[in-house]
């Protein structure tokens, strides 16, 4: 029986995907927090994060759904701060 890999995230090719600005919290009363974001093309359960002041020329990053969930609920109990 063969053991499935995981997929690696920065194998996929990504290069079409429109990231979508998400915004909402703002830093200040007069800024707002933005990221850009999208569903990873193949894969249901990864996002990609960008930049969304840089555009489509932002560096990104890939994250699993579990890890970003992960991430959050040690913001929420304040491990991270």
């Amino acid at each position: 029986m063969a053991i499935e890999q995981p997929l690696d995230l920065y194998e996929v090719d990504a290069s079409s995907v429109n990231l979508r600005k998400l915004c909402g919290g703002g830093i200040t009363n007069t800024m707002e927090s933005c990221v850009a974001a999208a569903i990873l093309p193949g894969s249901e359960n990864a996002i990609i994060l960008g930049d969304s002041k840089l555009g489509a020329d932002t560096p990104t990053l890939r994250f699993t759904r579990d890890e970003l969930d992960s991430f959050f609920a040690a913001y929420q109990a304040g491990e991270i701060v």
